[in-house]
């Protein structure tokens, strides 16, 4: 009920029939006084024209006994009562009504309050209004009663005074019946005000909860939701007014989720991590990169606060760019923290985490290169000046020393210009030059090619080889020649790298859809994990403690990778240090 009277129908009902009974009941209240005074004047007025008429008729009638008793009883007919007093307020004649309920005592009409003694003067009294209490059945009822006095002549006495009174209570009954009717009217008001309240308020709020539910639709976020216009009043403008918000909401919801979606595409392409902090220091937004970064300080520093954190915290109260470098699981991070502003207040911090790790290891790259080419080339150089000297110098005396150092400065010239063409030929596939000659090439008999290359080496090192061929593919579109460039550098590292009774194997298989996967397996000394992710740079080494004999020029896996990705393929590596390892080279198969 009280969920009912604090809505809009309720509300207007309340309003309506509060507005209807106090019209109501101003109207009764004219209605009842305008009646009164109505009613009291016309019985005043007939009352005052009864007693001029019956005064005039007793003093010329001869007989004013007979005509008094005449009139007494065709007034009693209208209630009305006749009192004759001489000077000395003495009862002369006194006709009471028949209705004992309208019997009023002698008492009542010559109290002093009632101005008799103006009528015993010789002065019309005017109707006036007195209330006498009577008790019956020991119930005190109050009746209202109209008198006038007159001066009239009655028998022996000149001055003499006559009174009239009469019951207002016909008048009473009348108000009763207007108050009945007040209320037969009230009633039937009641019901067709809250009729016509039920019908003006559906009207009304069933537009309204069209648009209560259509907000609530637009709140869950259904943009695209729209009230009918059916009225031309207030309701169907407002209604028009909803449907123009919502479609400039819609335009801005929808603006601002092209706008998140491009700085939510913007953060997860950045190479740069991101994270933004609030007031408090709480993250609220990173992009992948620099979750990773966040990942690996919880692994490495568990139980560590992030150092964007105390980075955060400088900001605060320096309200400057703040910057730090550090080394998170064999990575070099550089974080730069900035503070954001919001009305010339510091709100927050954004740190933008940059991976240096690359950076870093292509400066040493760079300056391996250099010290590598030096180291390589001065070698051979320096061995080709000291020997070129010592024929010079005839050093040399029989011709078997000349022949073993012109085959020594041979040798290292082969070795040189070998070196050479290996740059020349990576700047070539860097750059991405490669002259692919592909050819359909049965895999069974090439394999087998491959691996007799080696059976000398075989032999001399005792290592045992072995070849595995899984392909449902009896020939694949490939550069034989490049191809076996790749498989003969790697199965020579594992030669060099695999102690005595190891064991190195090709496996050639199909285990993806459409890719020829070739793994050269060893049980070698492995590689470090921390030289995993370099083996394919340029000049990579191995220790040359885990290698037997001559080290090879550290150019072969960056070749070997350019010739796998110039197929469209990969190559990766896994290793396990004293266990062995395992080169993988995946290429699509063409048809």
């Amino acid at each position: 009920m009280e969920r009912y009277l604090r809505s809009v129908v309720g509300k207007l009902w309340m309003t309506i029939i509060a507005l209807f009974a106090v019209v109501l009941t101003i109207f009764s209240l004219l209605l009842v006084n305008s009646f009164g005074s109505y009613y009291f004047k016309h019985q005043s007025d007939n009352l005052a024209q009864l007693g001029e008429n019956l005064a005039a008729t007793l003093e010329s009638s001869t007989n004013q006994q007979e005509m008094l008793t005449t009139a007494s009883n065709i007034l009693s007919v209208s209630n009305t009562g006749i009192l004759i007093v001489d000077a000395n307020k003495q009862v002369l004649a006194h006709n009471q009504v028949k209705d004992k309920m309208f019997q009023i005592s002698y008492s009542y009409l010559i109290r002093e309050e009632f101005p008799l003694s103006d009528a015993l003067n010789g002065k019309t009294v005017a109707p006036t209004r007195i209330v006498v209490g009577s008790e019956v059945g020991g119930a005190v009822h109050r009746t209202q009663y109209l008198t006038m006095a007159l001066p009239v002549s009655f028998g022996n006495e000149k001055q003499a005074a006559m009174i009239l009174y009469q019951a207002v209570q016909e008048v009473n009954g009348t108000y009763l019946e207007i108050r009945q009717l007040i209320f037969v009217v009230g009633v039937i008001g009641f019901i067709l005000t809250t009729v016509f309240a039920f019908f003006l308020s559906s009207r009304i709020t069933s537009p309204l909860r069209q648009m209560k539910q259509t907000a609530q639709r637009i709140a869950d976020g259904e943009f695209h939701a729209e009230i009918p216009i059916r009225t031309t009043d207030e309701i169907g403008e407002l209604a028009s007014a909803f449907n123009i918000m919502t479609a400039k909401l819609r335009k801005v919801v929808n603006a601002l989720s092209h706008e998140k979606e491009q700085i939510a595409t913007v953060l997860s392409s950045m190479v740069d991590g991101v994270v933004m902090m609030d007031m408090k220091g709480s993250i609220v937004l990173t992009n992948p990169q620099a979750e990773e970064f966040i990942k690996d300080w919880q692994y490495e520093y568990s139980g560590h606060p992030l150092p964007v954190y105390e980075l955060f915290q400088k900001v605060l109260t320096s309200e400057h760019e703040v910057t730090a470098d550090m080394e998170v699981q064999g990575r070099f991070w550089s974080i730069v923290t900035v503070p954001l502003y919001d009305n010339n207040q510091v709100r927050g911090a954004v740190a933008v985490v940059r991976d240096l790790t690359k950076e870093r290891k292509m400066d040493k790259l760079r300056q391996d290169f250099v010290a590598n080419i030096s180291h390589e080339l001065r070698t051979p150089l320096s061995m080709l000046q000291g020997y070129s000297e010592a024929i010079v110098d005839d050093i040399a005396s029989t011709p078997e020393e000349h022949k073993e150092l012109a085959q020594i400065i041979y040798d290292e010239s082969v070795r040189m210009s070998k070196l050479v063409n290996e740059l020349l030929n990576l700047a070539r596939m860097e750059a991405g030059h490669v002259e692919l000659h592909e050819e359909m090439t049965e895999l069974k008999p090439y394999m087998e090619r491959v691996m007799r290359k080696f059976v000398t080496v075989s032999m001399e090192r005792r290592v045992q080889f072995h070849l595995e061929l899984k392909s449902v593919h009896k020939s694949v579109l490939f550069d034989p020649d490049k191809i076996e460039q790749v498989l003969t550098n790697l199965i020579d590292n594992a030669v060099r790298h695999t102690p005595d009774g190891g064991d190195i194997s090709l496996h050639v298989y199909d285990e993806e859809e459409g890719k020829l996967i070739m793994e050269v397996r060893d049980t070698g000394s492995g590689i470090p994990q921390d030289d995993l992710p370099f083996v394919f740079e340029r000049f990579y080494k191995a220790d040359k403690a885990r290698t037997r004999g001559r080290a090879g020029t550290g150019l072969g896996l960056a070749i070997a990778k350019n010739i796998v990705s110039a197929h469209g393929g990969k190559i990766s590596v896994q290793s396990k240090t004293n266990e062995g390892t395992t080169f993988t080279i995946v290429i699509p198969v063409k048809s």
